[in-house]
């Protein structure tokens, strides 16, 4: 896995949301497109980018770090967004 400089933005909303987490987290494909999801359902890779973001890893996958410009809320899995929502 690479601790490498990134060329893409995490938004402050995402920032928020990846420190409120109790595990380090992975960009993966889908079909969907890239979905950030807990390490724990989505296994970090060997070539996998990394992230620190106070304190928690993010683990980018290789197939989408070429193509990712931000980690935005755009990458929430539906039933992260349906829990948030369902919060306020």
């Amino acid at each position: 896995m690479s601790d490498i400089p990134h060329p893409f933005k995490i938004t402050p909303e995402m920032e928020e949301y990846i420190r409120a987490r109790s595990t380090d987290l992975r960009v993966a494909t889908t079909c969907e497109g890239p979905l950030l999801f807990s390490i724990r359902i989505s296994p970090p890779k060997p070539t996998d980018r990394i992230l620190t973001v106070g304190g928690r890893k993010v683990y980018v996958s290789a197939v989408q770090a070429p193509y990712i410009k931000a980690i935005d809320a755009s990458m929430l899995p539906r039933c992260a967004l349906e829990k948030k929502s369902a919060g306020r």
